[in-house]
């Protein structure tokens, strides 16, 4: 294996609004107990931000996204053009701490790890609603009540470091899915790579250690309920999108034990809270029954935009292996 040091940082931007955090996500990086060979700030189409930033910042490569407007278009970029043998992506309103590559890097000694995902815990800007339950912090990109340490189906992409030669097998993210500009938050692009890469290296796995820690900015519009709801119904479309290119038994694998274990234990136990007091409890057992409900909404209604053929099956490999 190549030495880990031989690592990539790819922080994908796209808007003024996150100028501070863009600012920590870097500092968080070059902070590293374990020192990385070059850090990427991929600006999506937004040629003053991108102006911005290269007179801000100085050891840092700053380069406008080069494929489609969105999260995959900028990270796809981000692998034609970087140099290490690990590519760590990093969201840019996340930070590491001091040694998140130094923890991450033992998983690749083995030769077996296709790429690795951190506890990713949230720094809530405001007061944290408390309706907001753990089992669904992954509406603001977090780890969530249920995950466990070990070999899972996708890695978390607010920060997760992946081997260079992943993208060199089965190509870059798929530009039909991700974020974008458009209202609804839409995602599941890190899930459908991994499970084409899991499907190219059998044997191998990604792995979620939850030693090392990532932060993750959450913004007052990440607050409200309404957002909560959006982007659950979101994921849901993401998921039904993701079944229709990915491989049918790994597509929903793992949000089956999620419904069927996590979701009910984490109604019981807001009620159970409620009973003895806590009045949030019930806001949060409601919640959980809410965003079940539109996440399976939104499900369907992604089955639908997959029947009218509006999801297309993009294939991302291209000649050397580089994906466009």
């Amino acid at each position: 294996m190549p030495a880990y040091d031989s690592v990539s940082v790819i922080i994908c931007v796209h808007s003024f609004k996150r100028w501070d955090a863009i600012f920590g996500a870097v500092e968080s990086v070059r902070s590293q107990s374990r020192p990385v060979l070059e850090i990427l700030i991929i600006v999506d189409h937004n040629a003053e931000l991108e102006r911005r930033l290269e007179e801000s910042f100085q050891g840092v490569t700053v380069v406008p996204n080069s494929q489609d407007r969105g999260l995959s278009g900028a990270r796809n970029t981000g692998v034609a053009l970087a140099k290490g043998d690990f590519l760590l992506f990093l969201d840019d309103d996340a930070a590491l701490e001091p040694d998140w590559v130094r923890e991450t890097a033992k998983h690749f000694d083995s030769g077996r790890t296709l790429g690795v995902t951190s506890r990713i815990v949230p720094r809530w800007q405001g007061i944290r609603p408390f309706w907001f339950p753990e089992e669904f912090l992954w509406v603001v990109g977090c780890t969530y009540e249920g995950m466990r340490p070990g070999a899972v189906r996708n890695l978390i992409g607010a920060a997760m470091c992946v081997r260079r030669d992943v993208f060199g097998s089965v190509g870059g993210f798929n530009n039909h899915l991700g974020r974008s500009s458009g209202r609804l938050p839409m995602g599941c692009e890190e899930t459908e790579l991994c499970i084409r890469a899991g499907a190219a290296f059998p044997g191998s796995a990604f792995v979620f250690d939850a030693k090392p820690c990532a932060f993750h900015l959450v913004g007052d519009e990440r607050l409200t309920f309404g957002y909560f709801i959006r982007r659950c119904f979101a994921e849901g479309k993401s998921k039904a999108a993701l079944a229709d290119v990915a491989l049918p038994s790994a597509a929903l694998s793992t949000e089956r034990r999620y419904v069927a274990s996590v979701l009910p234990r984490g109604v019981l136990r807001g009620m159970s809270a409620c009973f003895h007091g806590d009045i949030g409890g019930l806001g949060r057992a409601s919640a959980i029954i809410c965003g079940f409900i539109a996440t399976f909404v939104g499900y369907v209604s992604g089955i639908g935009f997959c029947k009218a053929g509006r999801f297309a099956h993009p294939l991302v490999l291209h000649g050397s292996g580089e994906p466009r």
